[in-house]
């Protein structure tokens, strides 16, 4: 649209030489007008359209309607149902398989748009109950909730996908770092195609080589997957985009390339012990940002070993001697048992019931007696052979780098744009800085004009018409170099120029009461300066006091007219003498404590001398202690001094 529009102004001008297109601002004005035209005929059938002063101050204004709208924006317009396609093919979904349909974005809301959706749809009914731009950013929002670890919130449901396959592929190390360095290029630029790298294989058996698919279009974030092969050497392992319809064009191949390392190693000792190959297992992960990375490395050998382990079984020998004893005692048993049961048949009826109590009996007997028997069965240790499998486990080095110019961010690469938004911050801080002085100064000019208009009448009591005339000039020549040196002036100069008069008079009082309060305090906390030194400086103190009073009322006194007795220049300057002399008593130090002769200390008696040492002792802590009582308090008058 801001092409037609841009067309409509050269054609209105009869020119091409100034071409909206090539002024940047211009362009961004048709752009914005544009964009509000877009949302106005969403609900409008048509409207004007007017940008002031489009290029040279020269008004652009032009009518549009909905069909010219729909027929300069044909093309686009027929791709909103392209993504339907690719989304129902991706998915391997119908459209008699949807349930409902629900649009959603900004575009929604563009009749056209409507049109190409339901027609790609078919009889499938569009549903529009949502606000389309919130939708959008509270689904974006649940779903990073779900994704970030710092969040629990109830899962939405959604499941991301990859939607671009990611493939690896495998040489040996040397034929990696000669052939396959930079392998994708930028923009897919050097990358050889599969059918290439075939036919080299075929031609070239001793260049071996891998391809593989490792996660597939379509397929969940947050995956790993592992894939292994038999190798006695060192590899080069690039992981690339496969190049499909989903890809965009122009798009870098190449997502990152690593040198796999410490195979051959491996190998050469396992073949010293006259063991296998080493498998390879190589682990990638698809994380939930949908990166692909190599996270896990290792080489494996198996190796059979046979061990020996001592093992229980039954003593068959015991066995068997038991079991013959065991079968002539049956017979004699069974004919005892016959005879028994024909003198048992003779006897009358009423013992019937007793006989058959007794057999009951001796029945639960034998089954107890052939229960010990088992029990009574004999063990013994064998020592046997058997097959095991010893794992040999190598983790293996990995060294990791990047082609071309897409790379991911590295720490360098952070610090240098920590140091850069650092860098555009303090720009920032300093263009507010300066914009702040400028309207400061800007202000101060028109505040001494207003002055001098709304307050004419007290201030023609103290001022001559000379110097009001003067007031004026310097404020119209401030507002000039304002406009012209000062327009591309930096902040230091604007505060050079626009420094406040400080209320001089007022910090010299101020500080003079500090002085003397500081004075009054080292009485007590610096016993070690003297009355006199105090004295002298209380006596430059009261000399400023004094000569202050004088120029005041001399101030007073002068005709309003006349130049000022004193400036506040010359204020600063009264009390150097006294911050000199203040400096130097506290450098002042203190006096050494006095020292006890050892040998009057050794002519005392032993008991004089206990008490007398536990007295010392005593008084020399409580000494200390007033020491450092002093010292704290002159600490804390050496900083009030510093102050000063």
């Amino acid at each position: 649209m801001a092409e037609e529009f841009n067309a409509v102004w050269n054609e209105k001008r009869g020119t091409k030489d100034k071409d909206v297109r090539k002024l940047p601002k211009a362009m961004a004005k048709l752009m914005i007008q544009a964009n509000k035209v877009k949302h106005v005929l969403s609900a409008n059938s048509d409207i004007p359209v007017f940008v002031d002063a489009l290029a040279d101050d020269v008004n652009y204004q032009t009518h549009i309607s909905r069909a010219k709208f729909e027929e300069i924006c044909h093309d686009l317009l027929v791709r909103a149902s392209e993504p339907i396609e690719k989304a129902l093919k991706m998915a391997n979904v119908t459209l008699e398989e949807l349930d409902a349909v629900e649009m959603i974005g900004g575009a929604m809301r563009v009749p056209k748009v409507q049109e190409a959706v339901s027609h790609a749809l078919g009889e499938k009914e569009l549903g529009m109950h949502l606000n389309s731009d919130e939708s959008m950013a509270l689904g974006a929002a649940f779903h990073g909730a779900n994704v970030s670890t710092s969040f629990k919130v109830r899962h939405v449901g959604m499941a991301d996908v990859n939607s671009f396959p990611v493939a690896v592929d495998l040489t040996d190390l040397s034929v990696g770092k000669e052939e396959k360095k930079g392998g994708g290029g930028l923009f897919g630029i050097g990358k050889k195609k599969q059918g290439e790298a075939k036919k080299k294989k075929k031609g070239d058996d001793d260049a071996w080589a891998k391809h593989a698919t490792i996660f597939k279009l379509g397929s969940k974030l947050g995956v790993k997957k592992t894939i292994a092969f038999s190798y006695d050497k060192d590899v080069h392992v690039e992981v690339n985009y496969e190049e499909g319809e989903t890809l965009p064009i122009g798009t870098g191949l190449s997502i990152e390339q690593y040198d796999v390392s410490g195979i051959a190693e491996f190998a050469q000792e396992m073949k010293e012990k006259e063991l296998g190959t080493p498998k390879v297992s190589l682990q990638f992960e698809l994380d939930t940002s949908g990166l692909t990375s190599l996270v896990k490395a290792e080489a494996v050998v198996e190796e059979t070993v046979i061990v020996e382990e001592e093992v229980e079984i039954e003593d068959e020998e015991g066995d068997n001697a038991t079991n013959v004893a065991a079968d002539e005692k049956t017979e004699e048993d069974a004919k005892a048992e016959e005879t028994k049961d024909d003198a048992e048949k003779k006897e009358g009826e009423e013992e019937g019931e007793g006989d058959e109590a007794k057999g009951e009996e001796k029945k639960e007997g034998e089954e107890e007696k052939k229960e010990e028997k088992k029990e009574e069965k004999k063990k013994k240790t064998k020592m046997v052979q058997k097959e095991k499998k010893k794992r040999h486990v190598r983790v293996l080095k990995v060294n990791t780098y990047n082609v071309g110019h897409i790379r991911p961010y590295t720490p360098e690469i952070m610090a240098e744009s920590q140091a850069k938004l650092e860098r555009l911050a303090q720009a920032d801080k300093e263009r507010m800085m300066l914009e702040e002085a400028k309207n400061k100064y800007e202000s101060y000019i028109y505040f001494i004009r207003n002055k001098l208009v709304d307050d004419e009448e007290e201030i023609v009591k103290v001022t001559s018409e000379e110097q009001r005339e003067a007031l004026r000039k310097l404020a119209e020549d401030g507002e000039e170099w304002m406009f012209d040196e000062g327009f591309s002036a930096d902040l230091k100069t604007y505060e050079e120029n626009s420094r406040p008069v400080p209320k001089a008079v007022e910090a010299l009082l101020a500080k003079l009461g500090k002085i003397e309060e500081l004075m009054k305090k080292w009485e007590t906390t610096m016993e070690h300066i003297t009355e006199e030194e105090r004295g002298e400086v209380l006596e430059k103190v009261a000399e400023v006091r004094k000569w202050v009073e004088e120029k005041v009322d001399e101030q007073e006194k002068s005709d309003v007219t006349a130049d000022p007795v004193f400036t506040s220049e010359e204020v600063p300057g009264q009390t150097k003498r006294i911050e000199s002399i203040v400096a130097r008593l506290m450098k002042k130090p203190k006096p050494k404590p006095v020292e006890k002769n050892e040998t009057e200390k050794n002519e005392t008696e032993p008991s004089e001398s206990s008490e007398t040492d536990s007295s010392e002792e005593g008084s020399e802590e409580k000494k200390g202690e007033d020491e450092d009582t002093k010292e704290e308090a002159a600490e804390g008058d050496k900083a009030e001094g510093d102050e000063l």
